[in-house]
């Protein structure tokens, strides 16, 4: 017995064996924690398969193209990765111009190790939402249309590529809640007659200076012997020898210069609301070589046909004057309601190579002797208002001083006006002039576009805007800090007043009312595109803004006296990043096109875009990709959960 109780008590004071039991627990333990990492990677890599396969089906469900049934496109995602066991629900919330797509499911998976824990079983939750929603997005697109646009081809390769991504980004869905604003440039941007008036409320007169008008010791407008002591156009229609027949008032005895060579067409300027500048132009042509050199001798029955031949012309006083094409000599505007200078040039527009707001007739069609019997001269309403002036104690003359029939309508834009986002605000215009020299078969005369060329605000009609596209003609600089003004003022809440002024005017739908919606709003996206082909040039302007030789002879053809430097390059470049700067940060996506440009012009545009993937220098035919690159992004889906 006391061998035994020996025998026990040594066997329970040894400490042999104890490392053993402590390892065969820290081996359990191990092997737990290095299983339960095992499961956990299968956990997420199964969590990942379900979540990646998820975004994708829904981001193609909630496409506004995808003509399929939202649910089946996600279900069919799902299926085709071996994932159709985790879904537990999609939810579609549709709408005409939006699409919201939410997908949820749980995958489950036995555990390997992480049982011996008591987890038999993962449960791995995925959760995706996309959404394409095509409301209140606002563009302002900004297309380059100088001269240098003729080589190579690029206005031609432009226009369709342009007119592409209005198809892209004005779709039926879009229709009422995407609007476009189109810019056109050249070395300035031109608001259009009804925001000039908007802006400044009147046009420049015909200069006074030089008018021909006899002072005592020069003779009276077109070389006539009437009142040859009178300053102005009032001073002479006091004297019965200045009356034409009828006893209207005509100084001169012509309107037009003979023209030294065949004449090959003429247009005719009409302004049927009364401001002084044309809206309506009629052009006739086929002149047979035969055909008198001398437009006063049928222009009186061209106009008196063309009146009769158009409902909206409604009176002689529509009338403003004529511009001459033919032979070697340079194209030339000739006004007739308020003459002052007989059978010299004015300066206005010379559109005869052009398109024009009217009609296009032959030679051949019009009976001029007939119709001159129906002739009234538009002059019959200066003498009435000029005698309602005296009646009424006015100066004399303030009627008789007529209007220049500018082509354009750009406004002069200052240096401090480049550091807020507000439409321009000064009242001076920008001269009627080119300086280098033009390429009349493509190109229109004019540093400031012309008219059909204006901008084009908040439209949601592609089919009006791809024509007008189509129909831009190039005209003379680079103005490229003027097109990103324009383009940032038009995203601006504050221009609000003048939208409805166009509204007013019937140049903007009204359910346009309250757009430019506010900056930041959640529900909106704002985007620049911007594209151009060369640098932004200097700003020069002609000595004398208005002499008649603007209208034809380009400025560095008169000689270096005859202009002078409006801003330089470099101010014009640093106005140019004002803006852009203030556009991203106000949360404007600006995208920026170099169009076969020169490095410096493509640095300019890498440095106004909003990042680098917002930037493309291309090539010939690759600004068709550069401009659906840029629309798909517009259109882009994004992911909200």
């Amino acid at each position: 017995m006391r061998t035994q109780r020996g025998g026990a008590s040594t066997f329970l004071g040894s400490e042999e064996g104890n490392m053993t039991v402590f390892s065969v627990f820290m081996t359990v333990l191990i092997l737990m924690i290095t299983g339960a990492a095992v499961d956990i990677m299968r956990f997420e890599a199964v969590r990942a398969e379900m979540q990646s396969t998820m975004d994708r089906a829904v981001l193609a469900a909630a496409d506004l193209d995808q003509q399929q049934d939202p649910v089946d496109v996600v279900n069919d995602y799902m299926n085709k990765a071996g994932l159709a066991g985790v879904m537990s629900g999609v939810h579609v919330e549709e709408s005409a111009t939006a699409r919201t797509v939410t997908a949820w499911g749980d995958g489950v998976l036995d555990t390997i190790f992480l049982g011996m824990s008591g987890f038999d079983t993962l449960t791995a939750p995925a959760l995706s939402s996309a959404e394409e929603r095509i409301s209140n997005v606002e563009i302002s697109m900004v297309l380059d249309i100088s001269g240098s646009m003729r080589f190579n081809d690029r206005i031609n390769k432009m226009k369709p590529a342009a007119q592409a991504f209005v198809d892209k980004v004005m779709d039926e869905d879009s229709n009422g809640v995407t609007t476009l604003n189109l810019v056109p440039f050249a070395g300035h941007v031109n608001p259009g007659n009804t925001l000039f008036n908007y802006f400044r409320g009147e046009r420049p007169k015909i200069k006074k200076e030089n008018n021909g008008w006899g002072n005592g010791d020069q003779d009276a407008p077109g070389n006539s012997l009437c009142n040859n002591n009178a300053e102005n156009a009032y001073e002479g229609s006091q004297d019965p020898s200045c009356l034409a027949e009828g006893g209207v008032f005509d100084p001169g005895k012509g309107h037009f210069m003979p023209w030294p060579q065949a004449i090959s067409n003429v247009v005719y300027y009409f302004d049927t609301d009364g401001d002084g500048v044309y809206d309506r132009a009629h052009k006739v042509e086929g002149f047979p070589e035969s055909a008198s050199r001398d437009a006063d001798d049928f222009f009186k029955g061209t106009v008196a046909f063309l009146i009769a031949n158009n409902s909206e012309l409604t009176g002689p006083e529509t009338f403003l004057g004529a511009s001459i094409k033919g032979g070697n000599t340079k194209t030339q505007y000739f006004q007739v309601k308020g003459n002052e200078n007989g059978d010299n040039n004015d300066l206005g527009p010379t559109k005869n190579q052009g398109k024009i707001p009217g009609k296009t007739y032959s030679y051949g069609s019009i009976d001029f002797v007939t119709w001159e019997a129906n002739y009234v001269s538009p002059n019959a309403e200066l003498a009435q208002q000029i005698a309602a002036e005296q009646d009424a104690g006015m100066p004399p003359g303030q009627s008789a001083k007529q209007n220049i029939n500018m082509p354009g309508s750009c406004v002069e834009i200052y240096s401090a006006e480049f550091s807020n986002t507000n439409m321009p605000t000064s009242s001076d215009y920008v001269p009627h002039f080119m300086y280098w020299p033009i390429a009349a078969d493509v190109m229109d005369w004019g540093w400031c576009p012309d008219e059909d060329t204006a901008i084009q605000y908040y439209s949601d009609d592609k089919e009006a805007l791809k024509q007008f596209i189509g129909g831009m003609r190039m005209h003379d600089g680079t103005g490229l800090h003027y097109a990103m003004k324009y383009a940032l003022s038009l995203l601006d809440p504050s221009t609000s007043d003048a939208v409805s002024y166009l509204i007013e005017s019937g140049l903007v739908a009204p359910r346009f009312q309250g757009r430019p919606i506010a900056w930041n709003d959640p529900e909106t996206e704002k985007f620049i595109v911007l594209m151009t082909d060369g640098q932004t040039t200097e700003q020069v302007r002609p000595q004398d803004p208005r002499a008649a030789i603007n209208g034809t002879v380009e400025l560095q053809n008169q000689g270096s006296s005859s202009w002078q430097t409006f801003s330089t390059q470099s101010n014009n470049v640093g106005q140019l990043m004002q803006q852009c700067d203030l556009a991203k940060s106000l949360g404007v996506t600006v995208f920026t096109i170099a169009y076969e440009t020169n490095q410096a012009a493509a640095d300019d545009m890498r440095e106004c875009a909003s990042s680098e993937s917002h930037f493309f220098h291309v090539t010939g035919d690759e600004i068709y990709d550069a401009f659906d690159i840029v629309a798909r992004q517009i259109n882009n889906l994004r992911l909200i959960q």
